[in-house]
């Protein structure tokens, strides 16, 4: 078993502003889509956000270094404080590329967009941690019934069915069924994902500060990581440049044929999830008493 620093393996010691990022991102999407492509559970356990104080380094560290630290920590701080925030994860893996976005608040209730390609694109709704609606998009539609053209007339004409009865509606999802299972969404709250975020950095990780420039349309200051504090991967850490310095977004994230970035916005902005209308839903159990939706 790997050895365990401030609640990171040894694999990522000197990396903590990246493997808090790659934690987040993958707890995102495995959230919200069927298939996120992460290879495998990523757990980081034990450790705190602690204060970071001057120490005794294998060379002083400069103001930009001191400052940079400085703010990746009140930074990781307040995102794993916020009552509210909106993540959106863009990731590229094996699989293909993805992109999930959540509007998260620590009472279960999240709404967002997922997009896996093709046959898995739409929109989702989880209220109060139970039942979650979730509704593909037309185009998604159209892709699986094409799909299903090819498996012959029989699937054909199920999957027209079905793709019928989905199309502009939500598909109503109670937790606990078999279903949830096995659909986007289900798992959608902000105290299970900053959970993840255990660990500080050590006195030898260094996290640079960078000169403020213009980032999503604002301000901000970048913190970049290198690994092993020389020319290896970067990884760069966006706070706002202005008032607390809120992470905006991170860049250069990556773990084994995956790259990802996020981005941050809408700290304690609450979050309107709210049932749709029910001519706007099909319960679940109408399709296959329950079963995949579009399984051929």
């Amino acid at each position: 078993m790997a050895q365990r620093v401030n609640g990171r393996s040894a694999a990522v010691r000197g990396r903590w502003p990246r493997a808090v990022a790659l934690a987040l991102a993958l707890g995102a999407a495995a959230t919200t889509l069927t298939a996120c492509g992460s290879g495998g559970e990523v757990t980081y356990a034990g450790g705190t956000f602690d204060e970071v104080t001057p120490g005794a380094t294998a060379r002083a560290a400069s103001a930009d270094e001191v400052r940079g630290k400085k703010l990746a920590v009140e930074g990781m701080e307040l995102l794993r404080t916020a009552d509210t925030v909106r993540m959106g994860v863009d990731m590229t893996t094996p699989k293909g590329h993805q992109k999930v976005t959540l509007h998260m608040d620590r009472d279960s209730n999240c709404t967002g967009t997922f997009d896996a390609g093709p046959m898995q694109r739409g929109e989702l709704i989880v209220v109060d941690g139970g039942t979650a609606y979730v509704r593909f998009s037309d185009a998604s539609l159209d892709a699986i019934r094409d799909m299903a053209e090819l498996r012959g007339p029989d699937a054909a004409a199920t999957i027209r069915e079905r793709t019928a009865l989905a199309r502009g509606k939500y598909l109503k999802i109670p937790a606990g069924t078999d279903s949830s299972r096995a659909v986007p969404g289900m798992k959608c709250d902000l105290d299970e994902l900053t959970d993840k975020m255990v660990g500080g950095p050590d006195e030898g990780d260094v996290i640079k500060a960078l000169p403020e420039t213009r980032r999503y349309g604002r301000s901000v200051t970048p913190l970049v990581e290198t690994e092993g504090g020389g020319d290896g991967e970067e990884t760069t850490v966006y706070v706002a440049a202005s008032g607390r310095p809120y992470i905006l977004g991170v860049e250069g994230i990556e773990d084994g044929g995956q790259t990802m970035s996020m981005r941050m916005s809408a700290y304690d902005e609450p979050v309107v999830a709210k049932a749709p209308a029910a001519a706007l839903t099909i319960d679940i159990s109408r399709i296959r008493g329950g079963g995949a939706l579009f399984e051929v």
